[in-house]
């Protein structure tokens, strides 16, 4: 194969490459890594069929006969994208320069499909971190993701949190502006009401649950007023389990970032372990400074190949077995395994 000396898109040629390479690589997002394992080879495949952008380009750099490869994700009217794996991981010297070529490719792409950010999640203590920083990456937030393997669940606690309806819109968003730090919000898309479970009095929201599941886990979304939530904390985190019916079969994942540490105690007591520490990076696009100078935006059309995001109070309508690998410990590096 001749050398190439431009990142393109991932082709049906690479295909022998992406399938060496999908066990060497980093995974840069907890959610689709937690929920639905590796799927690098599956998802460039699909990317790669014309007329179907299943939002998840997938991009090659070719070094001989080996290479580079990485992926990201971006639905279709979001502002913000985010990086699923980059493949292999940094050990061989020349690695830095493939991966911010790669990096800088992905910016690129995620500015003309119309996202204003690329994300990524990354220990410090890795060396990917300060290849991040060279590409412009900046630290939004530290997190760490807590794990709890399946188990029975807790006793049935009193019924604290309720469908969400479309009379809650105010309330979340007033719940979303006061308890996320301005920076995050940024870089995230607000909470949807589809699906989620809330808690609260009146016309006030205090609590705000989602989830987010696949073959391989189950990862919540929490939003919570610590001065309203703090002493029942355990007791809404336990409620929003037992409306999971596969909570007992499947590990479950929590994102607590440093603004929402006072969650640790809650989270002790239904038997969640720390898995992780991370930071949570950010770059913003090209597409920011053309949104500052002109109202619209075009987005190439694309459906999300995601884990689908769990309705709380629908049953699913068949089971499955489970076929994934035990989930690797989020340390930074976070190597896929086959899955």
């Amino acid at each position: 194969m001749p050398q190439s000396v431009d990142v393109r898109p991932f082709l049906p040629l690479d295909l022998p490459l992406v399938h060496r390479l999908s066990p060497m690589g980093i995974s840069l997002d907890s959610l689709t890594t937690l929920t639905r394992g590796n799927h690098m080879v599956e998802n460039a495949v699909w990317a790669s069929v014309p007329l179907a952008d299943l939002g998840t380009p997938t991009y090659v750099l070719r070094v001989g006969e080996g290479g580079y490869v990485a992926q990201f994700r971006h639905k279709a009217g979001e502002q913000h994208a985010h990086i699923v794996f980059i493949a292999p991981s940094l050990h061989a010297e020349g690695d830095a320069d493939s991966w911010l070529r790669l990096i800088e490719a992905m910016i690129v792409a995620a500015g003309k499909r119309g996202a204003v950010t690329l994300n990524a999640e990354v220990a410090e203590s890795d060396a990917s971190f300060e290849v991040m920083r060279q590409a412009g990456f900046a630290v939004y937030a530290r997190q760490t993701i807590w794990r709890r393997d399946p188990q029975p669940l807790p006793v049935r606690t009193p019924e604290l949190l309720r469908p969400s309806s479309e009379r809650d819109a105010v309330a979340l968003h007033s719940l979303y502006l006061e308890n996320v730090p301005r920076l995050l919000r940024q870089a995230c898309s607000p909470p949807e009401l589809r699906g989620a479970l809330v808690f609260g009095r009146g016309s006030r929201l205090a609590a705000y649950m989602t989830a987010y599941e696949g073959k391989c886990g189950i990862y919540l979304n929490v939003i919570m007023n610590p001065n309203d939530c703090q002493p029942r904390a355990a007791d809404l985190l336990a409620d929003a389990l037992s409306h999971l019916p596969r909570a007992d079969r499947l590990p479950i994942y929590i994102n607590v970032r440093r603004h929402q540490e006072w969650l640790t105690s809650a989270l002790e007591r239904l038997h969640f372990v720390p898995q992780g520490n991370q930071a949570f990076m950010v770059r913003h696009t090209a597409r920011r400074i053309e949104q500052a100078a002109r109202s619209t935006q075009t987005v190439d059309g694309a459906v999300l190949a995601m884990p689908h995001r769990h309705e709380f109070y629908y049953q699913p309508q068949v089971e499955f077995a489970i076929e994934c690998e035990k989930a690797l410990p989020l340390d930074g590096t976070s190597h896929y395994g086959r899955s």
